[in-house]
């Protein structure tokens, strides 16, 4: 498969994930939630361990930037458990679906990446959308 269509099963799949969590509120808490959802990420992560035994370098500068993504997630991942439980999903879930302001952010300013008119376009448009979301 070529990056666009595995881009479009992660907006499916993670699009199904946010409607799921939020029926899944109806009947649990959100550290019922979390272990659940956690305990099956871990059971799929130790499948692809065991049927591809990538090397794992611990204290390397992949592994300790791995492990700091996994932990912001973690605190991310909280974060939204506690939102969706309070908030509306067609509100939580676009506002927290902007998450890629942040890492474009980033990316110019610490990686040097470029971001093109029609990029920054799109940022400034996100932000727009994120305001509009936001306002009920």
């Amino acid at each position: 498969m070529d990056w666009l269509m595995l881009s479009i099963v992660t907006i499916v799949t993670v699009g199904i994930v946010g409607f799921f969590l939020k029926l899944a509120f109806k009947y649990s808490n959100w550290t019922e939630i979390y272990v659940v959802y956690n305990a099956t990420m871990f059971a799929l992560s130790l499948l692809v361990y065991v049927s591809q035994r990538p090397p794992i370098s611990v204290g390397s500068p992949g592994f300790n930037y791995a492990l700091t993504a996994g932990i912001m997630m973690a605190v991310g991942t909280i974060a939204l458990y506690l939102a969706i439980q309070g908030g509306k999903a067609i509100v939580v879930i676009p506002l927290t679906s902007l998450y890629p302001v942040v890492t474009i952010v980033l990316s110019y300013f610490i990686l040097h990446e470029e971001i093109s008119l029609v990029k920054g376009l799109g940022v400034i448009l996100a932000l727009v959308a994120l305001i509009l979301i936001a306002l009920d």
